[in-house]
């Protein structure tokens, strides 16, 4: 079969010596591997590439990231395979806009949708966030980096709210970017000086920096969870992870439940008041008790979970049916079904729906009641699922065939986004004429853009990547009949230069349309 991958976000480009693929999309000749080290890319300062999902933005950096890179070439060299980021699925195209480009099957690998929010006091207070948005925002942003700009402010002390492997995950991401953050960032000059410091005598001793007991002495992060270490799944799915991130210096503090976040002055959170809770001996409850305990918390990052990101649902209904939290589940025939509840049904049951023709839609993951709940799961489900895929691919006849030039050519030349002009309208109103031919197409006034550069061709200056951090974007015109998008972005104060990042025939993400649509008569 032939394949075309799109994700919202955006993907960057591996030179075409490496991958076959040019910045337009079109195939070139590649090069063999012959040492797969040559590769990869320092942890540090590898680019952020998008490719992998959960694999590239949640899983910390202790696993080796390079690998994701290999699984990509093994898919981007075939000429059957095709890849775009910044393409939102609903919104700059749809299911109707997929088939009739000639695509016979839509796989939705969509994940984990919004996450969830603790109902308690200050719940929203500056200085707490999802643990899934801090995870996404460090690495899609480039912050960790010290050569980005990219600013991503982290106060300690840290509690991360949460048993799973996001809040291991979250924790060591987040005492791992403290340091990185208080070099890059000047302001914190007293914090700066200690490290220089520390440093220097750890040069002069011969020793190791001590900045982990720095890190101890102004909070450092600690996991609370409402029940016991052994009954995290994060410890049931894999207690070595766990064992590595308190090797590392995290903290987990058991059986607390939290109740409230205390502000300071300014509403910037200062402390979490918890409930301590206590297992019911010879059963499976769990009491709450009236000791209540306040650790220090200047952030507060939330891994209690997410839930499916069925959004296409809300916003197709006649189009995607629902079944609770969850995708309804059609057979072969288009009949609904209600799969089984675990990771290994006996019947694997992944299609949505079927058309009248005989293409189909399928979905997998976390939209799956079968699948959901972590990224083991969610490639159990594509493992599972792929047969009955081609299953329903084998019943049908074609509208399109894969290796046929002019349909890729046709996807590069509609989803692909290039500047076409940056216009200064005034001291600090840019706006940015983009040649985006679906993305044009499928505008409604009201609705916006997420627009970024890629990090591969920012522009550098003194050693600093001018990599944009993605910006909500209001779309002021569109001409369809030639593709273009006209874009308006603010510059505050006029103190960053678009026209520096961005020039005529660059490549760009531009993510949507997305948002509700004005009516107008």
């Amino acid at each position: 079969h032939g394949v075309v991958g799109i994700d919202g976000l955006k993907i960057e480009a591996l030179p075409g010596e490496v991958s076959g693929v040019d910045v337009s999309g079109g195939r070139v000749g590649f090069e063999p591997v012959r040492d797969v080290e040559a590769l990869f890319e320092s942890p540090d300062n590898r680019v952020i590439a998008g490719f992998g999902g959960v694999a590239e933005y949640g899983i910390t950096v202790r696993w080796n990231k390079n690998y994701l890179k290999l699984v990509r070439l093994l898919l981007e060299r075939r000429a059957q395979f095709a890849m775009f980021g910044g393409i939102r699925f609903g919104g700059t195209i749809t299911a109707e806009d997929a088939f009739a480009l000639g695509f016979d099957h839509i796989a939705l690998a969509v994940g984990a949708g919004k996450p969830t929010v603790l109902p308690i006091a200050n719940g929203l207070a500056r200085g707490v966030r999802a643990a899934s948005d801090f995870l996404m925002a460090l690495q899609l942003t480039g912050a960790a980096k010290t050569d980005s700009i990219a600013n991503m402010q982290l106060r300690l002390p840290v509690v991360v709210i949460g048993g799973g492997l996001t809040a291991i995950d979250t924790a060591t991401e987040s005492l791992a970017y403290y340091p990185v953050q208080v070099e890059k960032f000047l302001t914190r000059y007293d914090a700066l000086v200690a490290f220089r410091a520390e440093r220097a005598a750890a040069e002069a001793g011969g020793r190791e920096a001590r900045v982990l007991e720095l890190l101890d002495g102004w909070g450092g992060v600690t996991i609370a969870y409402r029940k016991r270490l052994i009954d995290s799944p994060s410890y049931t799915l894999n207690h070595e992870e766990v064992e590595k991130a308190l090797e590392e210096g995290i903290h987990f503090d058991e059986c607390l439940s939290p109740m409230a976040v205390d502000v300071d002055g300014r509403g910037h959170a200062r402390a979490i008041r918890l409930n301590r809770q206590q297992h019911v001996r010879d059963g499976d409850g769990w009491i709450t008790l009236d000791a209540i305990e306040s650790l220090p918390a200047r952030s507060v990052l939330v891994a209690a979970g997410t839930q499916p990101n069925t959004v296409l649902g809300r916003e197709y209904p006649d189009c995607y049916a629902l079944d609770g939290r969850y995708f309804q589940a059609v057979d072969e025939d288009g009949a609904p079904v209600t799969p089984e509840r675990i990771a290994k049904p006996q019947d694997v049951r992944v299609l949505a729906s079927v058309r009248d023709d005989g293409r189909a839609l399928s979905f997998f993951g976390d939209v799956h009641p079968s699948f959901a709940g972590n990224v083991v799961k969610a490639m159990a489900s594509a493992k599972q699922g792929y047969p009955v895929v081609s299953l329903m691919l084998g019943r049908i006849e074609p509208a399109s065939t894969a290796a046929n030039g002019d349909f890729m050519a046709g996807l590069n030349r509609d989803l692909r986004a290039t500047v076409h002009a940056v216009n200064r309208l005034t001291p600090t109103i840019l706006e940015v004429v983009v040649r985006a031919p679906t993305a044009a197409r499928a505008f409604r006034p009201g609705q916006f853009y997420r627009l970024q550069n890629f990090e591969t061709r920012a522009p550098r200056i003194n050693g600093t990547a001018l990599a944009m951090e993605g910006m909500a974007i209001t779309g002021a015109w569109t001409d369809p009949d030639q593709g273009l998008l006209g874009l308006i972005v603010l510059e505050m104060g006029g103190s960053s230069d678009i026209c520096a990042v961005l020039e005529p025939g660059e490549p760009v993400v531009v993510m949507g349309p997305t948002g509700m649509p004005t009516e107008i008569p």
